[in-house]
This record gives structure tokens, C-alpha cells and sequence, in this order.
């Protein structure tokens, strides 16, 4: 089967807009909530906090009562009772009245500042105040952390550690998140095994699922591996209908090469696919491809390791975030960096080049290290800390360019 060569980023909006696979949403626990992604803005119902609070351990004064204080002539207000922590606070507090309260002890009405206890001296049920406050003083004010009806958290917001603590601030007990897609993936080839007996014998090791179900986790999705699959278009076929129906989207490794070998693309063909390309402009991952069937999307991985974790970033990743309810980013963030050595590419001018790079500092800011290694290899995704892409055309990056470096959930980090 020929292989056309088409653009990476126009094989991806159209594989968006075919597939047919929504965000689906459910209600759950806050405790259970870390790491979804908000399907509705989430407004506080109350004001935090719901009422003045001290910022300090003292005393609770009316400002007013206390001008012309000073060491030589303090001003004494009796001490009416205490307030402890998380106690509702009297109705009001009257002139030449005072109470004892801790950091973040409710306020009674009335009350517009608060007087350290070492600036005051206290004698029985009284308590001398050395020095004139203002008002507003050592004063947290109702709502100041969030207001009534402020909308703390939007939709579409990954739920942080932090998050957890504000929605429970704001007592609510559940939350409702867009469900992590159930994504399958499958490995094609005779030549694969599970056993490391077998592979000492000669077959290959099955490595790259376990770098795939890692990566589709970061990315927000389930992972639901369906084992190794041998070259054989029945069981490629029967494979596919496993993963189509337990599964939001589904990824095969391997069975994607040009030639008799291009199983998983002669295969799909049988499904009648409502979209189908194979053959990317993306350099390395090239023989990667795409259909959807019956409205889900199948991605075709490369079986070489640079060119599987290339065409998951750029069909794969971007496609798992938008059914977690995310945007269709293929990176977390991207880092400016410099360059550190010349780029030089001798193949596929008209292609998107995906370089993986490692990151160091350095007093100028961050160096951008190419890590060379053909396709087969490893050892460059275990280097690496990122990627850049260079557009097509341009056979030469000069030592020095600024660059962006793709930072990626499960394969990325940055330098110490």
C-alpha cells in the first residue's frame, strides 16, 4: 500500500474533527478529585472567611477606644471573655470592651482592629493598651481570602494538591470532572515476547508499552493494554474490535512500515474508516498514521522507539488531553533555550523535524544539547529532557538560536 506523506498538524485537525468521542463528565469526592479536570466553574457559596478574623493572638478593641494611649497613660478595657478558634463570635462588642482572642479567631461585630498581647499589659479582667491602634488593624475582613459567588476554580482546570484544600474550604463534598478517557493499546509483531527467557533466545523484548501506558497516564488518560498481537491481519483485525469497544481511543505499536509489513493500515481498510491517513511529514515517525472507525480514533505507531514516542505527541497526546477535558497541547510547557551546538539534518527537507534535546544551565540561561541516535534507539528518549521542532525547509539550526524546548508529562524535566 502506498504511503502519502501529509502534513502532521492538518492529519491532526482532521482526526479531531472526524473522531466523534466526547469528554464524558461524573461527579466525584473531593478526596477523589486530584488530578481530574473540572467540568463546571466552581463559584464559593460562602464567604472565607465568614467573618472579621484576628491575624494575631491579642485583643479584640473598638479603635476608637483606644486613642491617646501610650506607655505613660494606657487605656483600660475590661476583658469581656475570649474567643477561641472556629467559636461564633458575640453579637457585638461594646464600648470600653474588649476580648481575648488567637490568630484567626472570629471577630464580634463592632470590633475594627486588633491590639498585639505585647503591647498590652493585663491585670484580672482588664487589659492596658500602651498604644493607639488604627482602625482595620491586624484585621483579616470577611470574604478577603474569597468572596460569596467568586468563582475560585474555571472549567477545564486540572484539580492541583491545592485545589483539594479550597474545595473543601468552601464545604463541598463533591465535584464534577470530565472522566479519564480508557485508552488501548495494542503491540503488533510476531517477533515480540513478554518473556525475558524467550527474548535471551532470540525475540524482542516488549518495551515500548510500557513507556506508552506510562506516557497515556501523564497525559490524563486510562490505559488499557491489550497484549502483543502476531503479524497476522485476523487477529490485527479481532484486536481492533476488542480495543474499539472497550476503549475511547486506541494505539497500536508497530505493523506500520511501507510495504508487505504495513499490516495494522491494510487492515483498518476492511473497517471502511470515515477518515484514514498514513504517512506523516513528521521526521522521525514518518510511517505513522491515523483512521477512525465507527467514530473512535485509532492511532498506527511506528514500531522504532523515536518514531512511536514522536507520533504519540503529536496525534496521541493532543487527542487524550482534549477527552480529559483539556486543550489540545502536545507539551505541559515549553522552556526558551539556546542552542548549544550547530543542527544539521541531511533527510526529508520538506518535514517537520522532532529533535530531543537535554537541558543545562548555564550563566547565559539554559543550553539546548541535540541528542543524536537513529530511531531504534532508546537511550536518546532516556536523555533527553524535551523537544524542538524545526519547520520544514530549514536543513540548518546555527549554534546560539533561541528555541523552544517541548516539555512533556511522563517524558520531560528540567535541569537541578
Amino acid at each position: 500500500m502506498q504511503i502519502e506523506y501529509t502534513d502532521p498538524d492538518e492529519v491532526f485537525k482532521e482526526l479531531l474533527k472526524a473522531q466523534q468521542v466526547k469528554p464524558q463528565v461524573l461527579t466525584v469526592n473531593i478526596s477523589d478529585a486530584f488530578n481530574f479536570v473540572l467540568a463546571e466553574d466552581v463559584a464559593s457559596p460562602i464567604d472565607v472567611p465568614a467573618f472579621n478574623s484576628s491575624h494575631l493572638d491579642g485583643f479584640a478593641v473598638r479603635s476608637m477606644d483606644t486613642e491617646g494611649a501610650s506607655l505613660q497613660n494606657p487605656i483600660i478595657l475590661n476583658i469581656k471573655g475570649s474567643i477561641d478558634l472556629g467559636e461564633l463570635p458575640p453579637v457585638t462588642i461594646q464600648k470600653g470592651d474588649s476580648y481575648q482572642v488567637r490568630t484567626g479567631s472570629y471577630l464580634p461585630e463592632g470590633c475594627d482592629a486588633v491590639v498585639g498581647k505585647e503591647d498590652v499589659k493585663v491585670e484580672g479582667d482588664k487589659v492596658y493598651v500602651t498604644k493607639p491602634v488604627k482602625p482595620g488593624s491586624e484585621v483579616v475582613r470577611k470574604g478577603s481570602d474569597v468572596a460569596k459567588g467568586m468563582v475560585v476554580l474555571r472549567a477545564g482546570h486540572k484539580i492541583k494538591a491545592q485545589d483539594l484544600g479550597m474545595l473543601r474550604l468552601l464545604r463541598l463534598d463533591k465535584v464534577k470532572v470530565y472522566a479519564k478517557p480508557v485508552v488501548a493499546v495494542a503491540s503488533i509483531g510476531s517477533e515480540l515476547t513478554e518473556s525475558i527467557e524467550e527474548a535471551e533466545k532470540g525475540k524482542t523484548l516488549n518495551t515500548h508499552a510500557y513507556t506508552l501506558t506510562a506516557l497515556i497516564k501523564s497525559a490524563g488518560g486510562e490505559p488499557l493494554y491489550l497484549g502483543i498481537v502476531p503479524d497476522d491481519t485476523a487477529a490485527i483485525k479481532d484486536i481492533i474490535v476488542e480495543g474499539l469497544s472497550k476503549s475511547s481511543l486506541m494505539l497500536t505499536i508497530g505493523g506500520s512500515s511501507i510495504g508487505e509489513a504495513d499490516l495494522v493500515s491494510k487492515t483498518l481498510q476492511t473497517f471502511a474508516p470515515t477518515m484514514h491517513k498514513h504517512g506523516l511529514k513528521l521526521h522521525p515517525g514518518r510511517v505513522a498514521g491515523c483512521c477512525v472507525v465507527k467514530g473512535k480514533a485509532i492511532i498506527i505507531l511506528p514500531g522504532l522507539i523515536q518514531s512511536t514516542i514522536n507520533a504519540f505527541v503529536y496525534l496521541a497526546l493532543p487527542l487524550i488531553r482534549h477527552l480529559s477535558g483539556l486543550d489540545t497541547s502536545r507539551c505541559e510547557a515549553t522552556v526558551r533555550a539556546k542552542l548549544a551546538e550547530d543542527l544539521v539534518f541531511h533527510r526529508f527537507p520538506d518535514f517537520k523535524k522532532m529533535t530531543w534535546v537535554s537541558l543545562k544551565k548555564a550563566e547565559e540561561g539554559l543550553l539546548a544539547y541535540p541528542i543524536r541516535g537513529d530511531s531504534p534507539m532508546l537511550n536518546v528518549l532516556v536523555r533527553a529532557d524535551g523537544y524542538i521542532l524545526t519547520e520544514p525547509n530549514k536543513m540548518i539550526v546555527e549554534k546560539g538560536t533561541a528555541v523552544d524546548v517541548a516539555l512533556v508529562p511522563g517524558l520531560s524535566s528540567l535541569p537541578k
